[in-house]
């Protein structure tokens, strides 16, 4: 913590130096509040920025283990029920660790993963909100969530680095992203694999769901987080 420590006391001696050199007198107020100011734009906040810094160890590697592009996204992380936001995030969807984009004091970039025990749910621009579930029915992960507890999909990203068939033995690649649903039903979990085990589920429902894939003719593993919420609006009253 000593760096933590160092960066709130320099930059208050950065800010006393001008005005010693002029030998103006500044008022106690005055200095805090530029100092206030200060750290405002460009100090760090310990509770955010614990964790340990993002290493790229398969550098060589094709491709990224993120979710969507590699880039930094837009978006908020509540860590230990204090909800920061807006943060610059990429979400590891191969280790299910969240990598925070830091600027500090000095105007340098740090890369830092954050603690995964103080998340409980982070948010990505797109619509995009996540939570971390360990439960007897489902592997611990951060999980996408569209809808209210207990009447919700829950979505599961990943990917995997291999060895590419055909490649020599030292050269990986990450797969491409695949996802993986479930539907949340009153604390029970079911594994939704394609529209067939959601007409099952909800048999219903089954002709307003027929008649909604027909006007929405793309696979399951296409559908978008609007049509998430549309199939829930359908099923709702279920």
């Amino acid at each position: 913590m000593l760096f933590y420590s160092l960066r709130r006391v320099l930059p208050l001696l950065l800010l006393c130096l001008p005005f010693y050199l002029r030998a103006q007198k500044a008022s106690v107020d005055t200095l805090k509040k530029q100092f206030e100011q200060y750290d405002q734009m460009y100090g760090l906040n310990d509770l955010l920025v614990n964790g340990v810094l993002y290493i790229n160890l398969h550098y060589n590697a094709t491709g990224y283990p993120f979710m969507g592009e590699n880039t930094f996204r837009r978006g908020s992380v509540m860590v230990k029920n204090e909800n920061f936001s807006p943060v610059e995030l990429k979400y590891d969807i191969v280790d299910q660790q969240l990598v925070l984009k830091v600027i500090n004091s000095f105007g340098g970039e740090s890369h830092i993963i954050l603690r995964r025990n103080f998340i409980h749910q982070f948010t990505l621009e797109g619509g995009y909100l996540f939570e971390w579930i360990d439960s007897d029915q489902l592997h611990p992960s951060f999980y996408q969530v569209i809808g209210e507890k207990g009447f919700r999909w829950l979505i599961k990203y990943t990917k995997f680095l291999e060895i590419p068939q055909g490649s020599q033995a030292n050269h990986r690649a990450y797969t491409k992203a695949y996802r993986k649903y479930y539907f949340e039903r009153d604390g029970k979990v079911i594994d939704i694999r394609n529209r067939g085990a959601i007409k099952k589920l909800f048999p219903d429902k089954k002709k307003e769901l027929k008649k909604y894939f027909r006007a929405h003719r793309k696979s399951f593993s296409a559908i978008s987080n609007e049509d998430f919420n549309n199939l829930l609006n359908i099923l709702k009253d279920a």
